[in-house]
């Protein structure tokens, strides 16, 4: 698809930098106003690392995500990929394995885990239906704030507490708003506490708040990585998670088929290899060519990419602070084959558990543990677990005969880390003496192929190997997202219509659409070709009250 090399190519209206699912989800966007679009992308693949990849032939294995959840439907809808797709439901959410043969289930259904939870703490039971309840308001009016350019954290804040002074709130709303506002701030550890008297209850609801991230669940800002979870919308059920028929690459697909059938274009094995000013604005030098588009630029890729390919746009101080971001990998990957899928040693429902994201987690402590280990070591020696056997809801992403399953583990830190044998051999030795003790694998018949951050970057071009490209920290997120004195998606400091539409942009990582969504929206309003949106958080919360019946 690439184009022969040139010194110039047809003046788009605008460049994408990046094919992954966000800066596909721009470029659709403006191609339905009637923009001339064009995207780039620097490897071999659309998806970024919302991708498939065939480790094996006949293989289609989840190359970062697999679930699908913080997508909306009505942008779905919008985009015109609604119906190009097949979402698959998963009625029981995480089966978590909490070792000596003890497992939790989580359901979708609140009453169902609420009774789980029962045979741990009655106290816990009900405490659990009010925690669903709280993340039903408090993810309504984050939800929002999401889909609209960033407010200050501490407006945010702010805003909920001043509400407890409206008149005529009873004590219970109060006191729904006081925990949404703390939750923004504090570790999922000390929420997670003050809820629930059963660690096996805690435990439970601990993983969504350390995903991604090189962190345990006691550092401040994991209760807002915690609410980030409960956001499933792509179904148009709220918190709902589903799987995605013909894996997670089908969704950039869809998208990337929308795309030119816009007349929009696609541009794989192209890399950007400057970003410069000229007499008629910003000019990109592209392997394809010099590009010098008439409205602007969405750059999708890591933000920490741009030292180097922007220097001369940016201020000294912002590319400082660009290069001191945190971007290190947390995460690692197994990728399996095997003729029979791992099946949990607890005393589970095989079948609802293989439908199921299959959590080891021993405790908070247990994460605390190997995050300390990973922080001096690089991998942790017991590490958490997270196993999807994404055949058993998909049959087709595996031949006949096998299963595939992907093994997601923390934590194998990122940064200065290598990505050769020796640090793979590593991250599988890690992982296969916790699946020893809790599933039954014949590994002598099994395939296996291990990610680490190291392969992230090299392979996938993010600097640190950051599944979110950047720590989702309480200094790194919303109006501090990527930077302070961040304009929404313009990046400070530079003069020229540059847009961030990537998870280095709010409201971040995972597969939302929702950074290429503000990118294409904010190029728009700029060019005076539609209106600015900045949305009212009191309204929202408000709506989100009456909604949820308290008010």
């Amino acid at each position: 698809m690439a184009l022969p090399r040139s010194s110039s190519v047809r003046e788009p209206d605008v460049l994408v930098v990046g094919a992954g699912h966000n800066g596909l989800t721009a470029a659709v966007y403006l191609a339905l106003r009637g923009l001339k679009v064009e995207v780039v992308e620097a490897t071999d693949r659309i998806g970024g690392l919302a991708a498939n990849y065939e480790p094996w032939p006949g293989f289609k294995a989840p190359l970062g995500a697999y679930v699908l959840g913080l997508y909306p439907r009505w942008l779905l809808e919008r985009l015109g990929v609604w119906d190009k797709l097949r979402l698959l439901r998963r009625p029981v959410g995480m089966t978590v394995l909490l070792g000596g043969g003890k497992a939790v289930t989580v359901y979708s259904d609140s009453k169902r885990t609420a009774r789980i939870f029962r045979g741990f703490s009655e106290a816990d039971a009900r405490a659990y239906l009010e925690w669903d309840r709280l993340w039903s308001i408090a993810t309504s009016i984050l939800r929002g704030l999401y889909e609209n350019e960033p407010l200050p954290v501490n407006e945010i804040v702010e805003t909920l507490y001043r509400l407890q002074g409206v008149p005529l709130l009873g004590d219970r709303v109060k006191r729904v708003l006081e925990d949404a506002a703390w939750a923004l701030t504090a570790s999922a550890g000390r929420l997670l506490e003050e809820w629930f008297e059963s660690w096996e209850a805690r435990t439970a609801l601990a993983e969504d708040a350390l995903v991604g991230e090189l962190v345990d669940a006691y550092h401040p800002g994991t209760g807002l990585v915690l609410a980030h979870h409960y956001l499933g919308a792509a179904t148009g059920r709220a918190g709902e998670w589903v799987n995605v028929a013909g894996g997670m690459g089908a969704l950039s697909e869809a998208l990337a088929a929308r795309l030119r059938g816009l007349d929009g274009v696609v541009r794989l094995g192209c890399p950007v290899t400057m970003l410069t000013r000229s007499g008629r604005g910003l000019e990109v030098h592209a392997a394809c060519g010099v590009y010098r588009p008439r409205l602007g630029v969405i750059f999708t890729g890591s933000v920490k990419q741009l030292p180097t390919t922007a220097a001369d746009l940016l201020e000294k101080r912002v590319r400082r602070g660009i290069e001191s971001l945190d971007s290190r990998g947390a995460s690692a990957k197994l990728v399996i084959a095997s003729r029979k899928p791992p099946l949990p040693r607890a005393g589970v429902d095989v079948v609802e558990a293989l439908q199921s994201s299959m959590v080891v987690l021993r405790g908070l402590e247990h994460a605390s543990r190997a995050l300390g280990e990973a922080l001096h070591r690089g991998v942790s020696s017991e590490p958490w677990l997270s196993v999807n056997v994404v055949s058993a809801a998909d049959p087709s992403l595996a031949p006949e005969g096998w299963s595939l399953t992907s093994v997601f583990l923390q934590y194998a830190a990122g940064g200065a880390v290598g990505s050769g044998a020796e640090w793979r051999e590593r991250v599988l030795d890690a992982a296969r003496s916790v699946m020893d003790d809790e599933f039954s694998l014949d590994w002598d018949d099994a395939r296996v192929d291990v990610l680490t951050p190291g392969r992230y970057e090299s392979e996938m071009l993010v600097p640190g190997g950051h599944i979110f490209h950047i720590a989702m920290k309480p200094d790194q997120i919303y109006g501090f997202r990527p930077l302070p004195g961040s304009q929404g998606p313009r990046l400070p400091g530079c003069g020229e219509p540059l847009y961030l539409g990537g998870a280095s942009a709010h409201p971040g990582g995972g597969v939302s659409g929702l950074p290429g969504l503000l990118a294409a929206e904010r190029l728009l309003a700029d060019r005076g070709l539609a209106k600015p949106r900045r949305v009212n958080l009191r309204s929202l919360a408000l709506a989100a009250l009456r909604g949820s019946g308290l008010i």
